[in-house]
C-alpha cells in the first residue's frame, strides 16, 4: 500500500514532529512564563542557528558522495547511499541524522556508522554540546548552565553585573555551572581512554570479548568515541561496526549514562536553588542585558570553546583525520 495510506507511518511521521517541535517550544514556553520573549527568541535563535549548520553540513557532504567511490568510475547520482535506504535518499537521512542527535531521541532512518567522515562529526558534536533544543527541555538545562558561565564571563568582560533573570550570579553559581560543563566532556573523553587502552594493551581481554572493532585505525576511534558521546548524552544510536553487546560496554556505557545523564541535574537544581535564594534586584543601566543578539553570540561562543573545543583533539584523531585520508 502507499505509505502514507499506512498507519504505522502516519504514527512514526506525528512521532518525528513531536520529537523537534516539542523541544522547540519549551523555549519559547521560557519566554511565556518569564515574561521575557526577547530573551526566548535570542536562545531559540542560537539553537536554530547550530542546528541548521549541522544540516547544512550534513546534507552536502551525503549528497557529495565518496571520493573513494568516485576514484572507481561509479556514479553517485543520488549521494552517498551506503547505509541509506533507497526510499529516503542521502539528503532525508543526512537531515535525521542532526535531528535525531539534537534531540538525544535515538531514532535512526540509516547507518551512522556509514556516513561521511565530516557528517559522523556532526553528529557527535550534537550530542557532545548536548544543548540545541535537546529533547523536552534537555537543551534549555544545559543551555542555561552556559548561560551562567556567558553571563559570569561577560560581565567581568564589560564590567557589568553578572545578573539573570533578576539575580546575582556569584562565584558559588559558576563553580557549580564549571563542574556540570567539564564532566560531560570528562566522563565521555575517559571512557575512550579506558577503551583505547585495553585495546592496545590487553588485546586478550578485547579478543574473548569478539574483538570489538571491526574497523581499524581512524574509523575505529569514531567508533568507540561515539558509542560514549551517545549513552551520556541518552541518545542510543551508534557507530554499529563497534561490536558493543559486552560485558565491557554494557557496563561502562551504563555507568556513562547515569553520571551524564544524572549528575548535571543535581548541579542545575542547586543552581536555580542559589539563584532563588537571592533578593531580586530590578534592571538598572549597569545590568548586563541577557536578551540581545550580542549576548546569543556570546553565549554561542561560550558554548562552542568550553564544549565543542574540548573534543577537538578526539575530532582530530578520528573524524577529522578520516576526513582527510580519504
Amino acid at each position: 500500500s502507499h505509505p502514507l495510506e499506512n498507519p504505522t507511518y502516519l504514527t512514526d511521521i506525528a512521532e518525528c514532529w513531536s520529537i523537534l517541535i516539542i523541544p522547540m517550544a519549551m523555549v519559547l514556553a521560557l519566554g511565556f512564563y518569564t515574561r521575557r520573549r526577547r530573551m526566548a527568541y535570542s536562545i531559540y535563535g542560537v539553537m536554530l542557528f547550530a542546528f541548521l549548520v549541522g544540516v547544512c553540513i550534513n546534507v552536502s557532504q551525503e549528497m557529495g558522495g565518496n571520493p573513494r567511490i568516485d576514484e572507481m568510475g561509479i556514479a553517485q547520482d543520488n549521494g552517498a547511499m551506503e547505509g541509506k535506504e533507497v526510499r529516503l535518499g542521502s539528503a532525508a537521512t543526512a537531515l535525521w541524522s542532526i535531528v535525531t542527535t539534537v534531540t538525544s531521541n535515538g531514532s535512526v532512518n540509516g547507518m551512522h556508522d556509514s556516513t561521511m567522515p565530516l557528517s559522523g562529526m556532526m553528529e557527535m558534536l550534537n550530542m557532545q554540546i548536548n544543548t540545541w533544543f535537546g529533547g523536552v527541555g534537555v537543551g534549555f538545562m544545559n543551555y542555561y548552565t552556559f548561560i551562567i558561565i556567558a553571563v559570569f564571563i561577560s560581565g567581568l568582560m564589560v564590567g557589568r553585573t553578572p545578573e539573570f533573570l533578576g539575580k546575582k550570579v556569584e562565584a558559588r553559581e559558576m563553580k557549580i555551572a564549571t563542574i556540570v560543563a567539564l564532566l560531560h566532556p570528562l566522563i565521555i573523553l575517559g571512557g575512550v581512554a579506558l577503551s583505547c587502552f585495553l585495546f592496545a594493551h590487553y588485546p586478550e581481554f578485547v579478543a574473548g570479548e569478539g574483538g570489538w572493532l571491526n574497523n581499524p585505525s581512524f574509523h575505529g576511534l569514531s567508533e568507540q568515541l561515539y558509542e560514549y558521546t551517545s549513552a551520556a548524552a541518552n541518545n542510543g544510536s551508534g557507530f554499529e561496526g563497534l561490536g558493543d553487546n559486552t560485558y565491557f560496554w554494557n557496563y561502562t556505557t551504563g555507568w556513562t549514562l547515569i553520571l551524564g545523564r544524572f549528575l548535571p541535574i543535581v548541579g542545575q537544581v542547586a543552581i536555580a536553588g542559589l539563584l532563588a535564594g537571592k533578593k531580586y534586584v530590578p534592571e538598572s543601566a549597569g545590568t548586563l542585558k541577557t536578551d540581545t543578539v550580542t549576548f546569543g553570540v556570546m553565549t554561542f561562543a561560550v558554548i562552542f570553546i568550553v564544549a565543542a573545543l574540548s573534543f577537538f583533539p578526539a575530532h582530530a584523531l578520528s573524524t577529522i583525520a578520516e576526513h582527510f585520508s580519504l
